[in-house]
């Protein structure tokens, strides 16, 4: 997360122009869209895939609890809609392990991570008919795609790519499959972008590079991402999480070099407070990063940037599946200090 002061934010839409320029590689849905036109015949409209992150909470009655990854796919959908285009929209659910080995007993687990969980919910946020199809890949799909209105103006929502254990291989033929459903690529799920998932590393190189590109969420976290970069600030301050250093290192060193200040949460900030000397117990710990950890902690200081990690925490012997409901328990003034 980056946060800006408020002279910043008055920078922003010039900031925004550059980066637009900057980044003018990361071709998005705008420019795939100018590049196709608009369907004005109302019978030409092109079917675009669009790979979306509708991993949305869900409660025990299967009920969506934040709708807030749908909301943020609905600029790029509704770009797509109202230049009278349809969009073939695929996602993940969870980890349906069970469902990939075959042993989901009951159907249990598959009714729980389907996605026509969020049929509805789509349907309403985007104000458009969303149809559904209950596989991700086949004959059903492939007639489901071609059923699309030539007018446009449709969604066709795809079963959970997990449900098939080629999606997480980056399986060759399955993304090809799934670039053949469509004209044009659209990555908008900013969350999986670092996966080297068939429906997001491997459908593009099935597909014409001039028609693949960015959806506006994933252009507008690549915008301020670039902000950083600008050298027109006062003060920039990153927030990052997880669970390990060694995957963030990357990241951790790039924003260092870009940022005034770096707060780390999640369960990475214990390597760091460890190599600030301080006992985490059985925390989450990598010890194979507390050295590196404790050189990007000198580096930051050496080079006058802040390095910000938890100064209290809640500590337990195991962790809670969920809340506690507060009439079960006491409750106490916060922490002193």
């Amino acid at each position: 997360a980056i946060k800006q002061n408020a002279k910043q934010r008055t920078q922003r839409s010039s900031h925004e122009r550059k980066s637009r320029t900057m980044f003018s590689r990361k071709r998005n849905v705008v420019d795939i869209l100018e590049s196709m036109g608009p369907n004005t015949s109302g019978t030409d409209a092109k079917n675009i895939l669009v790979r979306v992150d509708f991993n949305v909470p869900m409660n025990d009655d299967l009920e969506i609890t934040d709708d807030s990854r749908i909301r943020g796919a609905l600029p790029t959908l509704q770009a797509i809609l109202e230049s009278s285009h349809n969009a073939v929209v695929m996602s993940h659910m969870g980890r349906p392990k069970l469902v990939q080995k075959g042993e989901d007993e009951g159907g249990k687990q598959r009714a729980k991570l389907t996605l026509s969980n969020v049929v509805d919910r789509l349907q309403t946020l985007a104000k458009a008919p969303v149809a559904f199809v209950n596989e991700c890949q086949g004959d059903k799909v492939t007639s489901a795609v071609a059923g699309l209105d030539k007018k446009g103006g449709q969604i066709l929502l795809l079963e959970n790519l997990r449900f098939t254990k080629q999606e997480e291989k980056n399986d060759p033929d399955f993304a090809k499959g799934l670039a053949g459903l469509a004209d044009a690529y659209i990555n908008d799920a900013f969350g999986t972008c670092h996966r080297a998932h068939a429906s997001v590393s491997g459908v593009p190189s099935f597909m014409d590079a001039k028609l693949c590109g960015v959806g506006k969420l994933v252009q507008s976290e690549l915008n301020y991402l670039d902000f950083t970069q600008l050298g027109e600030k006062d003060v920039v301050a990153a927030i990052i999480g997880g669970s390990k250093v060694s995957t963030k290192l990357p990241v951790i060193k790039g924003l260092l070099n870009s940022v005034d200040t770096l707060v780390l949460g999640g369960g990475l900030a214990f390597t760091f407070i460890k190599a600030m000397g301080v006992n985490v117990g059985s925390s989450l710990l990598e010890e194979s990063m507390i050295d590196t950890a404790r050189e990007l902690i000198e580096e930051a200081k050496k080079n006058g940037k802040k390095l910000v990690v938890p100064v209290d925490a809640v500590c337990s012997a195991s962790f809670p599946s969920g809340p506690m409901d507060i009439k079960d328990t006491k409750t106490f003034d916060i922490a002193p200090g």
